[in-house]
């Protein structure tokens, strides 16, 4: 670098920090001069200004914005502003013009057409213990109240219809005098924000698949009832405006850490978001789609909202966000894996913290945030002081953190507003905008929103027809736009990653089966699975995954059955017959064709698809008898692996799908069997726990004595530890075999249930599955042949790992891996 250059660099830094040092002069000065003068003004608020004095206020307060938003931002020019603007609010609802929100939401042109037409309209706010309703005239409400739904009443739509006619009535407001009636909205399917006309399909979606359970999900429905009771001659408008489904996230907001999970935008309260945000924007004296803010709702929930030209395309919803009064928010889920696992917590203890007792009712007791306040100033001790101030740092850190982090995408964000039950809270918001730091201004915007934000929404419908949209039309689109950046999103990158695990280390998760089998057949060749019915959705997807999922195949099909249903399904689901991987062959009678072509060597595994499993196992057990490949005691037994996601190692069981009601020697045999499917899996010495009502022999149970004789049996055994009879809960906890007792080796840590029949098995099949979150596999064993058997409940990557169960323990077979026997 040349001398002269780095002198004038110097003499350029020289001068910056000369200005720097003015400047830093000059704001001082000002935010000291402001901070009084904009506390003289509120003081003057409190009191009340007249008519002159108002507008006078307005105008300076106006013209400080206006300079300084336009000024390089800075701490205390940011603070300046939002507190300009929060005044600016308080004294435009202290003073004497009416519905000043409405004005603002609606702009200067149309709020004087409303007012002046002075149409009149009901708007429906179904909560989950009331019915709250407005009767507006014009921009004013008239009439308001609030019916309770009785503690000892059922509630139901039709109840509370009634109720709010009732009401009506009693108020002398006839039905017939309405111009139209605003709805809040529920949880419809997901839409983009704006204004609807209420219809029919609208009802259907809420009826028979809402997203969410929720009160306000009667809203429309009531709406729609009511305008038919109204029997006007003219059509009531009916609208909903920006309901708890609105979805307008970016692409970028929609992507989680895990690619089977993916967001939208439900879940937030738009209303208030949306309001707030044309609220500080008029303000501003600025269109609202010019406007970048970040908006946040503190109320029952808490959800924040990033606007970007108009649209919310990042969003912290009240469900999965920051924690409320009776929602915990975002949990880390590593800790919550552990407590699962540990059994501190349970799903439903966490599904209960995450929707109704979480939050401050977790921290302090009480749901409501003002008690808490009341008892802080009465009443508290002094630890309990220091917590309640420990709470309130906590939740005002976290709502900040929230709201900067709605920054993210580097737009240019020019303000940022706090509304909602909380946003009056002055001590909480001071704490809220201290942690922002002054990095954007701030605006206060106590109380709700909701009422002004349906009836703007309601009046400009009414005024602006044009501006109304389609439910059918924006959902449908709305659906299609998701669905093709899903595609996106699932693009895979690279194939599937194999994780290698050590030679002979056990299999633990039905991941790991699915990745031996790959590594199986990598090793060997893609064995020609024979899909017996194969115009079987569930089938046809499992197989497709097979073939696609991985860095190669790891199987080739042949599909048996109606050639016209089997070539639809692989057009739907893009197979491509090639007479390779995938050929079909047209049969009515798939059985005895699939036991043909595996007596041929033309296929090696059979997997059921849509037939009855009496009808293949019959075919398949003819075949063996004859072939000579079932010997004199061997049975055919299913074996089913489970993945539970409390345990830290797979668990086998067997039979609760083939044998109803087994004798002794079956049973032996069955776990014989399970015994070969575990062994497959890596498991050296299996535990096996032979199922009963009590871990004692009891004469009265006779299941506990067979299982005592069924343990006897095996006790010479050195390839598995079998033990007899044992409660389910003793095989399964250790801490429950501690408490009672049991010293036997099987405690809690079983390998295999060998139960008592197929009620017991299939209770604990359909038990596991549905109440525990677990995934499970499973193979029937024909003598040493392997048979793929699935059910229809179960999902894509069970049948995944049904499949590489089978291909791992053919080839295993087939390369003469030593199998124990009696």
């Amino acid at each position: 670098m040349s001398a002269k250059l780095r002198n004038k660099i110097i003499e350029a830094v020289a001068e910056i920090g000369k200005i720097n040092v003015s400047m830093s002069a000059f704001e001082r000065d000002l935010t000291v001069a402001s901070e009084l003068w904009l506390a003289d003004l509120s003081e003057q608020i409190k009191q009340g200004v007249d008519a002159s004095d108002a507008r006078l206020i307005q105008s300076d307060l106006s013209a400080i914005i206006e300079v300084l938003t336009k000024s390089p931002p800075s701490p205390d020019i940011n603070t300046i502003v939002g507190n300009a603007l929060t005044l600016m609010l308080e004294m435009e609802r202290a003073g004497q013009e009416k519905s000043p929100a409405i004005r603002r939401l609606l702009g200067p042109s149309l709020a004087q057409e409303a007012q002046r037409e002075e149409m009149r309209f009901l708007l429906l706010n179904p909560g989950t213990v009331s019915t709250r309703i407005a009767v507006f005239q014009g921009l004013e409400q008239v009439h308001g109240f609030e019916i309770h739904v009785l503690p000892d009443e059922e509630d139901s739509i039709d109840r509370r219809i009634k109720a709010v006619a009732a009401h009506l009535e009693r108020a002398g407001i006839a039905l017939a005098s309405f111009d139209g009636i605003a709805c809040q909205g529920g949880f419809l399917k997901p839409i983009p924000s704006g204004t609807y006309r209420v219809g029919p399909e609208m009802v259907r979606d809420l009826v028979e698949a809402p997203l969410r359970s929720h009160a306000s999900n009667m809203g429309i429905p009531m709406g729609m009832e009511l305008a038919q009771m109204a029997g006007s001659q003219k059509d009531l408008l009916l609208t909903t405006t920006d309901p708890f489904v609105c979805d307008e996230l970016d692409l970028v907001d929609r992507v989680t850490g895990f690619v089977r999970i993916k967001r939208n935008g439900a879940g937030a309260h738009y209303l208030s978001h949306k309001a707030a945000w044309r609220i500080v924007a008029s303000l501003m004296n600025q269109t609202p789609e010019h406007v970048n803010a970040v908006t946040a709702h503190l109320g029952g929930g808490t959800s924040l909202a990033a606007h970007r030209q108009g649209q919310v395309t990042m969003l912290i919803d009240a469900y999965s966000g920051l924690p409320s009064t009776s929602r915990s928010g975002a949990i880390d889920i590593d800790r919550v894996i552990k407590a699962i696992k540990s059994k501190d917590i349970s799903i439903r203890d966490l599904e209960q913290v995450l929707n109704s007792r979480g939050g401050l009712i977790s921290l302090v007791g009480t749901n409501d945030f003002y008690a808490m306040i009341g008892f802080l100033r009465q009443g508290a001790t002094p630890v309990q002081r220091k917590k309640i101030d420990l709470v309130q740092n906590f939740l005002a850190r976290k709502i900040a953190g929230g709201m900067l982090k709605l920054t993210a995408d580097g737009a240019d964000v020019r303000v940022m507003a706090i509304t909602g039950g909380l946003a009056a809270n002055p001590d909480m918001m001071n704490r809220v905008k201290q942690n922002i730091a002054g990095r954007y201004p701030v605006v206060i915007l106590p109380g709700y929103f909701e009422h002004e934000a349906l009836a703007a929404g309601q009046i400009r419908g009414y005024y602006a027809p044009e501006t109304l949209k389609d439910y059918e039309t924006e959902r449908d689109a709305l659906a299609k736009k998701r669905h093709d950046e899903d595609v996106l999103i699932d693009t895979p990158v690279f194939k599937r990653e194999i994780r290698f695990k050590k030679k002979g280390a056990p299999l633990t998760t039905l991941d790991d089966i699915i990745d031996a089998a790959y590594l199986t057949v990598e090793e060997n060749y893609a064995p020609t699975i024979a899909i017996v019915g194969a115009d079987n959705e569930e089938a046809i997807q499992a197989a497709k995954r097979a073939n696609e999922e991985g860095r190669f195949r790891i199987s080739k099909f042949v599909l048996l059955g109606d050639f016209q249903e089997i070539s639809q399904m692989a057009y739907e689901y893009d197979l491509v017959i090639d007479n390779d991987n995938y050929t079909i062959i047209d049969t009515e009678t798939p059985v005895e064709d699939a036991v043909s072509l595996l007596d041929q060597g033309k296929v090696d595994i059979l997997m059921k698809g849509r037939i009855h499993t009496e009808d293949l196992l019959r075919g398949v057990f003819k075949y063996l008898k004859s072939s000579g490949q079932l010997q004199k005691g061997q049975v055919m037994s299913h074996t089913a692996i489970v993945d539970i996601p409390t345990r830290n190692k797979l668990l086998a069981f067997s039979d609760g799908a083939l044998n109803t009601y087994p004798d002794e020697q079956k049973r032996m045999a069955i776990l014989e069997n399970a015994l070969k499917v575990v062994h497959n899996l890596n498991i050296k010495v299996p535990k096996v726990a032979v199922i009963s009502a009590v871990e004692n022999v009891n004469r009265s149970v006779d299941s506990s004595m067979e299982a005592e004789r069924i343990a006897a049996h095996f006790a010479d055994r050195d390839d598995c530890i079998v033990e007899g009879p044992l409660s389910l809960d003793v095989a399964m906890d250790f801490a429950i075999a501690e408490e009672k007792h049991y010293t036997g080796r099987i405690r809690g840590n079983a390998d295999v249930l060998i139960l008592p029949d197929i009620d017991s098995g299939n209770i604990l099949w359909k038990t596991l599955t549905t109440q525990s979150g677990a995934a499970l596999a499973g193979v029937i064993l024909c003598g040493d042949m392997p048979l793929i058997l699935t059910s229809r409940g179960d999902s894509i990557r069970s049948k995944l790992a049904s499949l590489s169960l089978a291909i791992k323990f053919y080839f295993d077979l087939k390369n003469e891996t030593k199998v124990p026997s009696l």
